[in-house]
């Protein structure tokens, strides 16, 4: 009995899938992708192989119909040539699809298989041996990609048609033994080949699979921990790491083609004194309402704004008019003044912020240095006169 379920166990796993069903559709087109070339080379050189005999049968003396089984080699050569002609194509359609490429393939196994049984039937007639049978199907095992179980089958199917054949042939009979040796031999040979090379092929591409899964999670978290490092925790803006190589370094690359360049720098008016009013904790809310209100003026530019240290914030945009500039900077300066930042006693606070703008309207080597320290010497002015304005660096 036991020897019965081990039996059971060991023909469940020849005959189904060895590994969790959600790998199936992956797994089957890796395998399908690593050996794709290889089918097309051997239909390829199946064919070339038929033309070349069909020429020699057409060259040699006498003609053609010279005997029927000279035309039976013709017309089986001519059979599979018409038939990989029409396989090439419909093959190629299923490079990325594993169940329309097992179709095409145990198909094109069977087609394959008949050729053989045909050929060695002939080949058999004219005292010759079963040699077609024993090259070709080894080369199935190997090449053709189709599940082992099915592949077996036609095997078996090959070899009892080929040996009923060639037995009734007066080679067959003469060579009885040697024949179904041969054949059997061949038969099993393909058969433990297709099991084997199959099973490897499924587990190398299991393997290559998990391994890839691994490395694009690990590039995800390097790309996560990448961003956090670029990114202030309080403010959830850009930091001064950002602003050197996410802002600095494409514009010095790619600055002449993004037209004019904006550096706006910000200052929160008065913030020690908030600070010391309202508390730390009130700070760090103040600080994130102006970082949040910053966030929506750079949502649609091609940088995030940036938190450059303690109450300083920093936002660059390309591609503006002077005038534009300015407005932009009051629409800020403005937005921040409107806000109500509730305290811990449920009472609105404000803050004012005031803001340097440097403009240039085309790119030059340094311009980037230059905008802010631009900005930052209107910054300076703006805070001269008063605070909660704006100054254009001239």
């Amino acid at each position: 009995m036991k020897i019965f379920y081990k039996l059971k166990d060991k023909l469940h796993f020849l005959t189904h899938f060895p590994y969790e069903e959600t790998y199936r559709g992956r797994l089957e087109l890796g395998v399908i992708s690593s050996n794709y070339r290889s089918e097309r080379v051997i239909a390829f050189a199946m064919l070339l192989l038929q033309i070349i005999m069909i020429i020699i049968f057409t060259l040699r003396p006498g003609n053609i119909f010279l005997s029927f089984r000279r035309i039976r080699y013709v017309i089986t050569y001519a059979a599979l040539s018409a038939s990989i002609l029409v396989f090439l194509p419909i093959h190629k359609r299923s490079e990325k699809n594993w169940r329309m490429h097992t179709g095409i393939s145990v198909a094109f196994c069977i087609l394959l298989s008949l050729w053989v049984i045909s050929i060695s039937y002939l080949d058999a007639l004219g005292n010759v041996s079963i040699v077609i049978y024993c090259s070709i199907l080894p080369v199935m095992a190997v090449f053709f990609v189709i599940p082992p179980h099915i592949l077996s089958i036609i095997f078996l199917f090959t070899c009892i048609i080929t040996d009923c054949l060639v037995l009734s042939t007066p080679y067959g009979r003469e060579n009885i033994f040697s024949t179904l040796i041969n054949s059997i031999f061949i038969c099993l040979l393909s058969i433990i080949y297709a099991y084997r090379i199959y099973y490897t092929r499924l587990t190398n591409a299991y393997d290559k699979m998990i391994i890839d899964d691994k490395n694009q999670q690990l590039e995800a978290v390097n790309k996560d921990l990448d961003l956090m490092s670029m990114t202030d925790a309080l403010t959830a803006l850009g930091n001064r790491r950002y602003l050197n190589e996410v802002v600095k370094l494409p514009l010095e690359k790619y600055g002449q083609y993004m037209g004019s360049l904006t550096v706006f720098l910000l200052d929160i008016d008065h913030f020690k004194r908030y600070n010391d009013r309202y508390g730390h904790r009130q700070g760090d809310a103040c600080l994130q309402a102006v970082a949040s209100i910053l966030s929506s003026f750079a949502e649609n530019n091609d940088f995030r704004a940036v938190r450059y240290g303690g109450e300083e914030f920093v936002l660059v945009m390309t591609g503006l008019s002077a005038d534009s500039s300015i407005e932009k900077a009051e629409q800020i300066r403005k937005s921040i003044a409107a806000v109500r930042i509730p305290d811990s006693n449920g009472n609105d606070t404000s803050v004012t912020v005031s803001i340097g703008v440097s403009f240039h309207q085309s790119w030059q080597p340094g311009s980037w240095e230059e905008a802010f320290s631009g900005a930052d010497k209107a910054l300076y002015k703006a805070k001269q006169n008063c605070r909660d304005q704006v100054a254009l660096f001239q």
